[in-house]
């Protein structure tokens, strides 16, 4: 039980330093007149963005694992399908 305490005193100071450097630095920011950005993050496009990312890497992949197989069964090509490789799809 003694843990717990600790452990949470621990965290509440971490938190109230954290909470108190952020405050520093947007504090300092209001005294030089500079604007505090805010970001705007939807979060619908910040997924369809990785779906895409996703999806572009999964193209890039299957195309350099063809040129692979290709670049394998040229350097093995002796004159018969002996030895070479199916083209993946």
């Amino acid at each position: 039980m003694i843990y717990l305490f600790v452990i949470y005193s621990m965290l509440s100071i971490a938190l109230i330093f954290l909470a108190f450097v952020w405050g520093l630095h947007y504090g300092s920011l209001i005294k030089e007149n500079k604007v505090i950005d805010k970001p705007n993050v939807n979060p619908v496009k910040v997924i369809k963005k990785e779906i895409e990312n996703h999806r572009e890497e999964e193209k890039n992949d299957k195309e350099r694992a063809i040129e692979e197989v290709n670049l394998y069964n040229i350097d093995n090509y002796d004159g018969t399908g002996i030895g070479q490789k199916d083209i993946p799809r």
